[in-house]
């Protein structure tokens, strides 16, 4: 357990999923220096039933009892999604109120079984313990401390470049070749209007086939493309962006962006409905993005440098909350 003097031991538990793992080691790292990733597999039965995690009808999971037997037991647990939020129950009980937990997202259960909840502004959940962020964490902060060289091929680009942060399919929709074509020369014509060079980011659930669906539309267009053939320079890439253009698909791709005081536009790939429509609704409301849709090329790239770090917001409340500093 920590000291006056020392750091905090934070274990940050995951399945591997990046899009979760991000948002708990971004908190984590705001919050200390000493983090351990401890990667579970979240049991069927668990997953199922996530309370026999409080009632203590289950067994601890492997690496989490390795982890136990040779480092002690954590401080402070940050776990999040819904499915591994038995396991920071888990830990909680193990514990017997030494171990705090933080989970991000609703977890679907009740709050008073998490000693600290963050919810994104989208979600209904509210109460004495929950915290509330404009979107979802991520590490943008710390991983900007030391980040690596750019492709020579982007630092060599002249005048302004547009780095396209590209998603595509998830649980909500299909995205096909023809919506990818329509972006592609929707592309094409926001880079010849602002008389920029593209810098082209797939995600890689989408690497596959957005190449080819939009290479013809950018043929006579200055790019370049991340093929997924080097290492992903996501996301220093956004340093070299005069202005950033996200899909609308992913809700963490778009709270990185909006992380770096430049223009950030959304634009859809398929139309968006429900929480992740009123997440973009928040954010534009704020000034913090603005939708493809409603651009104006003669102020593209002015901006009111604006910058959403809810990271380093809610780090700095739970380090209170929890006596951190």
């Amino acid at each position: 357990m920590t000291t006056a003097t020392s750091s905090p031991s934070i274990w940050v538990i995951s399945d591997g999923t990046k899009g979760m793992e991000v948002q708990s080691l971004g908190l984590a790292e705001s919050l200390s220096e000493n983090v351990r990733l401890i990667h579970v597999k979240p049991d069927k039965l668990l997953r199922a039933f996530p309370r026999l995690a409080r009632m203590g009808v289950c067994p601890m999971p492997s690496p989490l009892k390795t982890a136990i037997a040779e480092h002690g037991m954590p401080d402070i647990v940050i776990t999040t999604g819904r499915r591994h939020a038995p396991l920071s129950m888990l830990m909680r009980r193990y514990g017997g109120g030494k171990i705090k937990t933080v989970h991000i997202q609703d977890p679907r259960m009740p709050a008073a079984w998490f000693d600290w909840l963050v919810v994104p502004s989208h979600d209904p959940l509210r109460g004495e313990n929950v915290l509330v962020s404009l979107g979802s964490l991520n590490r943008m902060v710390t991983l900007m401390r030391d980040r690596p060289p750019l492709p020579a091929a982007v630092t060599e680009m002249d005048g302004k470049k547009i780095v396209v942060l590209i998603g595509g399919s998830n649980r909500r929709y299909q995205v096909h070749d023809q919506d990818y074509a329509h972006f592609g020369q929707t592309l094409a014509d926001v880079a010849a209007m602002t008389s920029s060079s593209l810098i082209l980011i797939p995600s890689r659930r989408s690497l596959d086939t957005v190449m080819q669906a939009m290479a013809p539309e950018l043929s006579d267009t200055k790019h370049w493309w991340w093929d997924g053939t080097t290492p992903n320079p996501y996301p220093w890439i956004l340093t070299a962006a005069d202005a950033i253009i996200v899909t609308a698909d992913s809700v963490n791709m778009t709270s990185e962006a909006a992380c770096m005081g430049k223009p950030v536009y959304v634009a859809e790939l398929k139309p968006e409905s429900g929480r992740v429509a009123l997440f973009h609704k928040i954010l534009q409301e704020g000034n913090y993005t603005e939708s493809l849709n409603q651009l104006s090329f003669y102020h593209f790239f002015l901006h009111n440098d604006k910058r959403l770090d809810e990271t380093t917001r809610i780090a700095a409340i739970l380090s209170e909350k929890l006596s951190l500093h």
